[in-house]
């Protein structure tokens, strides 16, 4: 079974592969979390099959090309066994058997379940998850103890417990002498000493894991206590906070909170961005908005950033020779050559934009990318196409 990984190697291979006389067939499928419901993923990836022999039974394909997809298939059927393990996630397939290409990737999170046959691997769904996928220091403190954990791709790592003194209860007033009110500036001045200490710990954690961004977690007086003492930096990466009983926390109540919260954060950061990029465009500054605008500047190679309705897929022409991007174009109005019909444009401009450099966000549900689609940044200014 495939590994929960998204290696840039393999994504960089999948971009750059073509098959102009095999197909390659591409799947994405998604696991229910639910046990008794596996069983309705192995229809699904049933049915999936199913859609992808109708392109076996095409005309348009010889018989080394038939033979090839359907070695594809089996490779897609051959999955079942190992949906068990895949709960709660997705899985990719790609296979073209007559170019020796197989890849199988776990995916962190569900996908749209869909198949694809064409010259070139179906990566969008991959390519959006690549980009949303930050690294993030997840932190549960008590007034003793502070728990360091990764998340990242879905996945939770506990990496660190440090524990600070405290008074026991044996301090607490009687024959020792203490009064109430030594005992209280005590452990206040041991609560500050451990908060102080796990900031530091955080801090170092956070660069050695290469964590970009904070979410912690705690008792809520104990939480808003401890970022009292944050600096300025570290203040500034904090993606968002939870509560849980630090006693009685599970990894598997962590995980969950944590998804939670980037949840949260990425769809209020995915807000920013949209809006940001609609201002620039309408201002004149660098940025583009709407399908015809987006894959002009895709053109030119000139995408920083593209923003992309996630639900979104519009037909259009694409240039194997020169690498054109267009709603229509027959011959290409570039170089002349024939051009070839795609179901998803908007997947074919994700693809050309990460070749070129640029990085590509796909946003849900954004009511600001409804109509128009797609939005970027630009690195240097495209002016919009002609009526």
């Amino acid at each position: 079974m495939a590994e929960t990984v998204l290696p840039s190697q393999v994504i960089d291979g999948l971009i750059r592969f073509r098959s102009p006389d095999a197909p390659v067939l591409s799947m994405y499928l998604t696991v229910p979390a639910d046990p008794g419901e596996v069983k309705g993923a192995r229809s699904q990836l049933r049915t999936l099959a199913k859609v992808a022999t109708e392109h076996v039974e095409s005309d348009q394909l010889g018989h080394a090309e038939r033979e090839s997809l359907k070695s594809d298939i089996g490779h897609m059927l051959a999955l079942e066994g190992d949906l068990p393990a895949m709960k709660g996630r997705g899985v990719a397939l790609f296979s073209c058997t007559r170019h020796k290409l197989l890849e199988q990737v776990v995916l962190p999170r569900p996908v749209k379940d869909r198949v694809d046959v064409d010259v070139a691997p179906y990566v969008r769904p991959l390519l959006g998850l690549a980009s949303e996928s930050p690294r993030y220091c997840v932190v549960v403190i008590d007034r003793a103890n502070v728990w360091l954990y990764l998340f990242h791709l879905g996945s939770l790592e506990e990496a660190k417990r440090d524990r600070d003194r405290t008074l026991r209860n044996k301090d607490h007033g009687g024959p020792s002498g203490y009064d109430e009110y030594t005992v209280h500036n005590k452990s206040e001045d041991l609560a500050r000493r451990h908060f102080r200490h796990a900031v530091e710990e955080t801090e170092a954690f956070m660069q050695d894991q290469r964590a970009e961004l904070l979410i912690v977690g705690g008792h809520e007086d104990v939480v808003t206590q401890f970022l009292g003492y944050f600096p300025e930096p570290l203040a500034d990466k904090r993606a968002g906070t939870f509560v849980i009983d630090p006693h009685t926390m599970t990894p598997a109540r962590i995980r969950d909170h944590a998804e939670q919260v980037v949840d949260d954060y990425e769809h209020y950061r995915e807000q920013q961005l949209v809006s940001e990029a609609i201002d620039r465009a309408k201002s004149g500054g660098l940025g583009a908005l709407g399908l015809d605008w987006c894959l002009l500047a895709g053109d030119e190679q000139a995408v920083e950033q593209l923003l992309i309705d996630q639900d979104a897929e519009v037909g259009g022409q694409v240039c194997d020779n020169c690498g054109w991007l267009g709603l229509s174009g027959q011959p290409c109005p570039v170089c002349g050559q024939s051009t070839r019909r795609t179901s998803d444009i908007i997947g074919n401009l994700a693809v050309a934009v990460v070749g070129a450099s640029g990085t590509v966000t796909q946003v849900a549900a954004d009511q600001l990318l409804a109509e128009e689609l797609v939005a970027a940044f630009l690195r240097f200014p495209v002016p919009p196409p002609q009526d």
